[in-house]
């Protein structure tokens, strides 16, 4: 049996062809764990990427149904994304074909704006939702992540020293392989304990 796949949305400023961490994410959970990965580029992104041209986001009710559309195919399948990719993963769970949703950096506020969160995101996420935060996030940094109260699915694990892109301190002596094989180890052992690593 194959394993189920995983579509990965991309975050606000960078798309998947311009993103080294995504090429290499991406590649990593295909050759060191089978897991297919489907690269979602919303459409916004794609004319960036056409034109050379930077391009804000589209309106973020937008972006929930060019995901849906995406995965519409698929009988079952997991959704996944880096900072607004991930904000936008989480509205899918009410998706039939949606068993697990993992967020790499989720922004749960603009830097330095907590009284702007982005919590009602999460509110009704209704299947198993992994969260990866590094513990230097400026969008969600953990003394005030760890205040909240989230609902049973959510499980948010943090990674040292990494920032909201996953740069990790000079003194930690990783690279971004080594960050990466941490990262994707973490998602497959937490798929397991979902009985989702198949």
């Amino acid at each position: 049996m194959s394993r189920l796949p995983i579509y990965f949305a991309h975050g606000a400023g960078a798309g998947h062809q311009s993103s080294d961490f995504l090429q290499l994410f991406a590649s990593t959970l295909i050759k060191q764990h089978a897991r297919p990965v489907i690269p979602v580029t919303f459409d916004y992104m794609k004319q960036q990427e056409q034109t050379g041209k930077k391009r804000p986001p589209s309106k973020f009710a937008s972006l929930v149904p060019e995901f849906i559309e995406q995965i519409s195919s698929e009988e079952k399948v997991i959704v996944a994304g880096k900072s607004m990719g991930g904000r936008v993963a989480s509205q899918l769970s009410q998706q039939s074909n949606v068993k697990a949703i993992v967020c790499l950096g989720f922004p749960f506020y603009p830097p330095g704006k907590q009284e702007k969160n982005r919590l009602s995101f999460l509110a009704e996420v209704s299947v198993p939702c992994l969260i990866i935060q590094g513990t230097r996030d400026a969008l969600g940094k953990p003394d005030w992540v760890n205040e909240q109260v989230f609902n049973d699915h959510i499980e948010i694990r943090w990674y040292q020293g990494a920032d909201h892109d996953f740069k990790t301190l000079k003194k930690q002596n990783l690279t971004q392989q080594q960050v990466i094989d941490d990262l994707s180890h973490l998602i497959e052992t937490w798929l397991a304990s979902h009985g989702l690593d198949c």
